[in-house]
């Protein structure tokens, strides 16, 4: 499978990173899901029953006759802010402990007004607000509930009808741990809500890493056909510039030998013209790994077509020889075409700097474990040649030979011309094989 069909594939699946269970939501689920989107909404219904428990309880006699009025103001006052706990959890939860706290100094009778909006508040502080308001809120809850019995002199509590030292005692102590229980649940939220924000963000950078390796993937690609093209279309155009130059003067001494260079002009093109449809079929995605009735492309030109490649330009009119040192061996298709793509890219440059009439070396060493590729022009009369400017062959030359572990080196040679070394390392061949 080649990496534009990698890449397609990728990008078709990125969705599948939100995607939810096929199976149908029940109504508990679109229930909760509604009010995640609305929790003002929740919220506010939540402070309709907390004022019907209030009034419920005021009518209900818990409240002296004389300060019921105040008691229903009271459970209105202290449940507003209800609404907007999950909003601006500390500013609604200082105004319904301001409410009870005044009331706890005024009227301390009408505490069953105010109790259940603050125990709701006071868990909303700790859940919802800062690390610090987890503490504080500990700290009001408890003043909170103790703070009606310590403005009423204790033998009055014990005057009460079936009071005893012991149950006292024991009142104390289930008011005790109300605030430590509303802590502990407040605290229990705020975990389960940070963990929830934690692996929001984790999916959140686990999708942004996946599209950014879809990126690298893309600019690998778009990097590797730009080289494709640039060596396909360079070495063919300089091939057939350098044909249709001898062609001219082919023409008026010998025309057998005109139609044998037009011949060859009309293969590289058609060559030419095969690789770069090749090349538009990937881009357009309706390459060989596609699911459609066109023809498999051909195999990519490998280390045993230098011969052929050579032989074309020799054809073209460029006097190039090669030179085979060692046995030969098959390589992988990237070591391959790399090896092929930088002969085809020296010898292009050969054509385009130093001319179509400079006799040209090819040598190919290979040993066990590295093969080593020569390619020297025995350079134009003079000065110095100097790298070309302005064009990225041998950039494109160096990245090919990195991608497999290989070097190449370009420059002047001291007898004259341009020489262009390859050294790519291969892996021994099996013993067998020797």
């Amino acid at each position: 499978m080649s990496i534009t069909t990698r890449v397609r594939d990728s990008l078709r699946s990125l969705p599948a990173l939100r995607s939810t269970p096929s199976e149908a939501p029940t109504l508990v689920e679109r229930a909760v899901a509604l009010g995640r989107r609305n929790p003002v909404v929740v919220d506010a219904v939540l402070a309709a029953l907390l004022i019907w428990v209030a009034v419920s309880w005021t009518l209900d006699g818990k409240v002296r006759s004389d300060v019921r009025i105040l008691a229903l103001v009271v459970a209105v006052l202290a449940a507003l802010p209800v609404p907007l706990r999950r909003v601006v959890p500390m500013p609604a939860a200082f105004a319904t402990a301001a409410v009870a706290l005044v009331c706890t100094v005024v009227e301390p009778a009408v505490h069953p007004a105010y109790l259940l909006p603050s125990l709701v508040m006071g868990y909303s502080a700790v859940a919802y607000g800062p690390r610090w308001a987890g503490w504080l809120a500990l700290v009001v809850l408890t003043l909170g509930m103790f703070g009606p019995f310590l403005l009423r002199p204790p033998m009055s509590i014990l005057q009460l009808p079936g009071a005893t030292p012991l149950t006292v005692l024991a009142l104390a102590g289930v008011m005790a741990m109300v605030p430590v229980l509303v802590w502990l649940l407040g605290s229990l939220r705020r975990a389960a809500h940070r963990r929830t924000l934690d692996l929001r963000e984790r999916n959140r950078l686990l999708e942004e890493s996946r599209r950014q390796e879809v990126r690298l993937e893309l600019l690998a690609e778009r990097s590797r056909i730009s080289r494709e093209v640039h060596d396909v279309v360079a070495h063919s155009l300089s091939g057939i510039i350098a044909q249709a130059d001898g062609g001219q003067f082919a023409a008026q001494r010998d025309p057998a030998k005109a139609v044998e260079v037009l011949s060859g002009i009309a293969t590289t093109g058609r060559s030419a013209l095969s690789d770069v449809r090749g090349l538009l079929s990937m881009l357009r995605g309706t390459g060989p790994d596609d699911d459609s009735d066109t023809d498999p492309a051909r195999p990519q030109p490998g280390a045993c077509d230098v011969p052929a490649l050579v032989e074309q330009v020799r054809t073209g009119g460029l006097p190039v020889d090669l030179r085979t040192i060692g046995t030969p061996r098959e390589l992988p298709t990237g070591p391959g075409l790399t090896v092929y793509r930088i002969v085809q890219e020296s010898l292009t440059n050969v054509i385009k700097h130093a001319g179509p009439g400079v006799p040209t070396h090819v040598d190919l060493r290979w040993t066990t474990d590295e093969l080593t590729v020569r390619v020297h022009d025995e350079g134009a009369r003079g000065p110095v040649p100097t790298p070309p400017r302005g064009g990225h062959g041998l950039t494109g030359m160096r990245e090919r030979a990195a991608l497999h572990g290989g070097s190449v080196e370009a420059g002047p040679h001291a007898d004259g011309g341009w020489t262009v070394r390859l050294r790519l390392p291969l892996t021994p061949p099996a013993r067998g094989e020797r």
